[in-house]
């Protein structure tokens, strides 16, 4: 005789076999990305209504016989795990394996895909050298010296790929925008002699005359074009809002200007008069427009005075590719340096980007500004692989943002890579984190002197990897020592809804000297996810952390060292000691609390010194620090007797 169940136990056996089919994971898609010497992997997952699903990396260079273990995959969001891999050979391929674990269940528990990482860019040699010069004209076709062109605008209409257009020492007063690509094989390169200069400010204006005595120190004329730029042979002027605040130069030195879509007025600290000034007005709001185009090189110019609107940038990448903005000298324009909106693959490296006057302002009213500017924006609709290196970085009120606002066209994640930069004087951020940003990886970068590290409110999707960078003497800032602004290594706050993604801290250094400062701040208001910290150094006059954001922590390892008791300050609760710490929070259970002792900081060597309590003392982190020597890794962003990132930032 057939049993049947009971219709109640029928139906929650029907109830659990379809939760159990929820929450069984599928391992639906596997992409892999590759830059110069760092890659990523995006591991698409349905199902796993629960989000209790893991996926572990493990990663090979084609041919070789061992895999090896990467950083666990990290979930972004119900249906995305992001990884990446570090210090890889450029021009390799890497066969790439993830295995996604479920309690509930996996279909294609294992998915394999190729990371490639690109080859450097090919040394150029020209089929074709178009040449400019100060005194060519543009009637000739500029085919040898002799034949030069007058203008840069003139050598980018004849140049086809394969071309370099060569300029010679000069000021070039234009914005040159640029009519067709080179190929992959066969770039168009702009390279400028020693003192080739590219100028956005007008000729007359810097001649020196017709400027009216308007009382009260303040000089005035008419320029006959718009402008949100003056410059002057002390450095920037503040851009006022009105006549009357020009008159009070609130700012300070060493002066300022108001436009008012006529007339220009002028007004110096010292004192003086339009006519004892060097003045620079912009004209022009960009040097190069790279618009839609791809293969292109712009290299050893000076990039100086773009501003005839508020956005006036030195280098416009719009919706560019394959594009190379190298060793250039770009500075005091109004925006930004290098603005890249939308694009693949560009690089910009090797360039100082810079500006003056900002890092002695008022942070309120730069902020509220044209003058809150950056050294390289990323924006909209960005792309994937763009890659910014080896740049010094300068006395912008920003230095580097390099994260757009919507995810890539073509992918999920935008594979951005920032490493080797020197980035110090900034008002604000020193790298500004923030927007769209899923797999950005900030490595081995050098900062000083600036209000913030790292702004990362909101980072959105995420993960954001900050990987060996170190930071010294945060807070040294106008902002902070005269408008009391709190200076952090990690800045989370923010007003906008976008949760900030999980952000990665692994073995970085983050001390300073100035009083009061604390090592690390997480204030509201924000939404928040995660933070995992591992082998940093966090040290401060004041206390080495203080948390008022309900963003959650996940922290070990670390090394925190305060000069001011509390050592840390969790919500409203203090904590005089690690020990206390450990027991109240649950944080930091292999952590230390002690000066580092770190070779001569103050040079840019953040090395242990020798008997530095750091050495050995970290954790092992698979895909991070893998050829970390001695018994164990040590504590922050330099391993003891490791030569490569020893040197310092003089």
């Amino acid at each position: 005789m057939r049993h049947r169940l009971p219709l109640s136990v029928a139906a929650a056996c029907l109830c659990a076999a379809s939760a159990q089919a929820q929450n069984a994971a599928n391992f639906s898609a596997l992409d892999g990305y590759g830059n110069f010497v760092a890659g990523g992997v995006v591991a698409t997952v349905t199902g796993d209504a629960n989000g209790n699903a893991s996926a572990q990396l493990e990663w090979r260079a084609q041919g070789a016989p061992v895999w090896r273990a990467g950083h666990p995959l990290v979930r972004v969001d119900a249906t995305h795990f992001l990884g990446s891999l570090f210090w890889l050979v450029t021009g390799q391929a890497y066969d790439v394996r993830v295995t996604l674990a479920d309690p509930d269940g996996v279909t294609t528990p294992v998915r394999s895909t190729v990371v490639a990482t690109r080859a450097e860019p090919a040394t150029f040699a020209p089929t074709r050298t178009l040449y400019v010069s100060p005194g060519g004209d543009d009637s000739r076709d500029g085919s040898s010296p002799a034949q030069a062109v007058q203008t840069i605008q003139r050598g980018a209409n004849l140049a086809q790929p394969g071309d370099l257009v060569w300029i010679a020492a000069g000021v070039y007063r234009e914005s040159v925008s640029l009519p067709r690509s080179g190929t992959p094989t066969q770039p168009i390169v702009f390279r400028g002699a020693p003192g080739a200069i590219l100028d956005g400010a007008d000729a007359g204006i810097a001649a020196g005359a017709g400027w009216t005595n308007a009382g009260n120190g303040v000089w005035s004329r008419a320029t006959g074009f718009s402008t949100a730029l003056v410059v002057s042979d002390q450095g920037r002027l503040f851009p006022y809002a009105s006549a009357a605040d020009l008159a009070a130069l609130s700012s300070g030195a060493p002066g300022g200007f108001f436009f008012d879509g006529t007339t220009l007025s002028v007004k110096f600290s010292d004192g003086s008069t339009a006519a004892q000034r060097h003045l620079d007005v912009a004209r022009l709001a960009a040097g190069f427009v790279v618009d839609g185009l791809h293969h292109v090189r712009i290299e050893n110019l000076e990039i100086r005075h773009y501003g005839g609107d508020e956005y006036g940038k030195g280098v416009y990448l719009r919706y560019a590719s394959d594009t190379i903005v190298r060793g250039n000298a770009i500075h005091e324009n109004a925006a930004t340096g290098v603005w890249l909106k939308g694009g693949d693959r560009n690089l910009i490296e090797r360039n100082t980007i810079g500006d003056s006057s900002i890092f002695g302002w008022p942070w309120a009213a730069t902020h509220d500004s044209s003058a809150q500017n950056n050294a390289v924006y990323f924006t909209n609709d960005l792309g994937r692989g763009n890659v910014i290196r080896y740049n010094t970085v300068h006395d912008t009120y920003d230095g580097l943002h390099p994260c757009g606002d919507s995810a890539p066209a073509s992918g999920f994640s935008n594979e951005t890579d920032v490493y080797g930069n020197t980035i110090y004087r900034h008002n604000d951020d020193a790298i500004e984190a923030e927007g769209y940003c899923a797999n950005v990886r900030i490595w081995g970068n050098r900062i000083h002197d600036s209000l913030m590290a790292f702004a990362v409110a909101p980072a959105g999707t995420g993960p954001v990897w900050i990987v060996r960078n170190t930071a010294w003497n945060l807070g040294s800032t106008h902002s902070a020592l005269v408008d009391g602004y709190t200076s952090s290594a990690i800045k989370i706050n923010s007003d906008y809804p976008t949760p900030v993604g999980p952000l990665l801290l692994y073995h970085n250094s983050f001390a300073t000297t100035v009083p009061g400062t604390d090592a690390v701040v997480l204030f509201d208001p924000g939404v928040t996810t995660t933070l995992r910290s591992r082998n940093n150094v966090y040290s401060a006059p004041g206390h080495a952390l203080r948390k008022i954001n309900t963003i959650a922590l996940d922290l070990d390892y670390d090394d925190l060292d305060a000069g001011t008791a509390p050592l840390v300050r969790w919500y409203s609760n203090s904590y005089a000691t690690l020990a206390a710490f450990q027991l109240g929070v649950g944080q930091e259970l292999h952590g230390l609390a002690t000066p580092p002792a770190l070779a001569d900081p103050a040079h840019g060597n953040f090395m242990p010194a020798s008997g530095s309590a750091l050495v050995d003392r970290g954790l092992p982190l698979p895909g991070i620090n893998d050829e970390a020597v001695g018994a164990a890794p040590d504590i922050g962003a330099v391993e003891y007797a490791d030569l490569i990132f020893a040197d310092g930032f003089d």
